[in-house]
């Protein structure tokens, strides 16, 4: 992390031990608004719901004005957006577009049920998030690109991403579930994660970078799991002052990075005889 002001927490997606951390105290007491890093569960309500298919398109508009907040969007200029590709960009004018086509209620309890809002159970002593059910129109928008009246810690994010993770070889995985996936993956392959992504191994996981109460500064996050086909550890980088593709997404990558070296002697080890010889 550099010295960085923030904080880093690695965990094992099947126990949900904590395996690294950074800055515990800060992952279990910061609230903070996520970002873009709520998105993937913003699309997982409209999928599910029926209010949105994975197949339904925009073309991003790029300018995007919610109330008093500019939103505008700076990924590359592409066709129209998908599902998964406008979650790899990260489209605000896709998300604040169709997240409106859910009730408050809807965005509200998709949430409540990814466990955000909620102690991670991560560890002991750890704050508590507050999501708003939207009154307004602008709010339900904000909402949806994860910039509203919500504040989350970051061990929460985790805990959310992690329990994403473990659907991910369900045996009753979904198609909306699976679209998401898709997204996070391609997020991390050409998307606005590309920067955590690392040679060897795929890594599947979202940017967010969030507007803070206290100036003009930025939150960045990066929240994602590895390896995307068959997750064995979650991530969660959150700054207080940086942005997601450019400062936390690169940290992430470094993080994947020496797990997956580490893990390549053991794989080794595995699968060689008791004569040292590889089978």
């Amino acid at each position: 992390m550099g010295g960085r002001a923030g904080t880093a927490v690695v965990v094992e997606v099947d126990s949900g031990k904590i395996i690294a951390t950074y800055h515990p105290e800060v992952a279990a007491r910061t609230l903070a608004r996520p970002g873009s890093a709520f998105k993937p569960f913003t699309l997982l309500a409209l999928l599910q719901s029926g209010k949105l298919r994975a197949t339904d398109s925009l073309t991003c508009r790029r300018n995007l004005h919610v109330g008093q907040h500019d939103l505008s969007c700076s990924h590359p200029q592409t066709g129209p957006l998908q599902a998964v590709s406008a979650l790899a960009y990260s489209c605000n004018d896709y998300f604040a577009t169709f997240g409106s086509r859910l009730t408050a209620a809807d965005l509200h309890d998709a949430f409540m049920r990814a466990g955000l809002g909620s102690p991670s159970g991560l560890t002991s002593d750890e704050a508590t998030g507050s999501i708003a059910v939207p009154h307004t129109q602008e709010d339900l928008e904000l909402q949806a690109v994860g910039e509203g009246e919500m504040r989350v810690t970051p061990l929460e994010m985790l805990a959310a991403y992690r329990k994403l993770a473990s659907r991910k070889t369900a045996p009753d995985t979904n198609d909306a579930e699976r679209t998401v996936f898709a997204g996070l993956e391609a997020a991390t392959e050409y998307g606005m994660a590309r920067l955590a992504s690392v040679k060897g191994v795929k890594v599947a996981g979202k940017t967010g970078t969030s507007r803070n109460d206290h100036g003009a500064w930025t939150h960045g996050w990066f929240v994602g799991y590895a390896p995307a086909n068959k997750p064995e550890i979650a991530v969660v980088v959150f700054l207080e002052r940086g942005t997601g593709p450019a400062d936390a997404a690169p940290m992430a990558g470094e993080i994947f990075r020496k797990w997956f070296e580490n893990k390549k002697p053991e794989s080794n080890t595995e699968n060689k005889n008791p004569e040292g010889k590889k089978t």
